[in-house]
């Protein structure tokens, strides 16, 4: 009997090692990713007509705990390849940039970074996208216009690393209880063009770059407030943004960014928005975002975008997109208001 129980304790440790060995977190992710835009500008900007643009990324992350090394740490590469014919330079002539995926045709190495976790800070060092953490706001991340990412004032105001090229830089996190956090970076204040660094592997810091500092400020997840400060020539401005739930299926949200006029031709935007999500696969969104400006033909440009998105699957989502441009602001020409219909499909697949 005691043979028999000692053989069955043996036998029991012997299947939960190997099925703790079995549940043990590998330690490299694999995930590939395209998003893709038909669209048509039915009327006004530069030219009617229409085409198609993608963006496909792959993107590989290394946890160090999980490979027996040390707690904590993270790598993450992600390689991007964007093509198509751009909406905004042959249609629209619009300075927001209607589609949050124009940016020319390239295949480069977008972010490559390694973060350190040291309990409620976190610590990120090398080729980061600003956007991914900074000025993110949930509600306004569902629409396709550009300005509804990175406000207008600063994406056009200072060379800032968001998509499509991005920049070398230090950040870090703090979380500070439940409700608050605080965040910081500081990066290289001007980014290679891709005309010297066509896939983003090569870095040059130049003596009159200088730097770009950002500072954000959280609460409960849904309320932002930043600031930013370029030292190459003095440019500065301050952001807020704010996702709001009214019900569990109706949320609004609001971004708010300044900067002195004496250095901006657009100093100041405005975005607001609503997001209904009529069921667990289907979503409705209508915003607008308005760019102040003081250029003599133009005064303001201002777009307005409604969206129905609908998940197929696991890995397939269909969007239908329109925006109205008023006062497409991108070229020194004044341009009529135009009116362009997007087809957007997402997919998204763990390899």
């Amino acid at each position: 009997m005691l043979k028999k129980t000692a053989f069955l304790l043996v036998a029991a440790s012997v299947s939960l090692a190997a099925q703790a060995q079995a549940e043990k977190a590998n330690p490299l992710s694999f995930e590939g990713s395209y998003v893709g835009d038909s669209y048509y500008n039915m009327t006004g900007g530069l030219a009617t007509g229409g085409g198609f643009m993608g963006m496909a990324n792959l993107t590989v992350g290394f946890d160090t705990e999980a490979a027996g090394w040390w707690r904590g740490g993270s790598f993450f590469v992600n390689g991007a390849s964007i093509h198509g014919k751009s909406l905004t330079e042959n249609y629209l002539g619009d300075m927001q940039v209607a589609s949050n995926i124009d940016a020319g045709e390239y295949a480069y190495l977008h972010e490559l970074w390694y973060r350190q976790q040291l309990g409620a800070v976190s610590i990120t060092l090398g080729l980061q996208d600003l956007n991914a953490e900074f000025m993110v706001s949930e509600g306004a991340g569902e629409f396709l216009n550009s300005s509804f990412g990175v406000p207008p004032v600063i994406a056009t105001g200072i060379p800032v690393p968001i998509f499509p090229l991005t920049g070398l830089g230090v950040s870090a996190r703090w979380e500070i209880g439940e409700q608050w956090a605080v965040q910081a970076a500081l990066f290289d204040g001007n980014q290679t063009p891709f005309d010297r660094n066509p896939h983003n592997i090569r870095w040059r810091f130049g003596r009159d770059d200088g730097l770009l500092t950002m500072g954000e400020v959280h609460y409960d997840g849904r309320f932002k407030a930043g600031a930013y400060y370029h030292s190459a020539d003095g440019n500065y401005g301050f952001y807020a943004l704010a996702d709001q739930p009214l019900t569990d299926r109706l949320s609004l949200f609001g971004q708010l960014a300044i900067a002195p006029k004496s250095k901006n031709d657009n100093n100041y935007s405005i975005g607001l928005g609503a997001n209904w999500f009529i069921a667990e696969q289907h979503a409705l969104g209508l915003a607008a975002t308005y760019a102040g400006l003081h250029a003599a033909d133009h005064r303001h440009e201002t777009a307005l975008e409604l969206y129905y998105k609908f998940t197929l699957n696991d890995h397939i989502a269909l969007q239908p997109d329109f925006q109205y441009i008023l006062n497409p602001s991108g070229t020194e020409t004044k341009l009529p208001n135009a009116l362009v219909g997007m087809l957007r499909v997402y997919m998204n697949f763990g390899l």
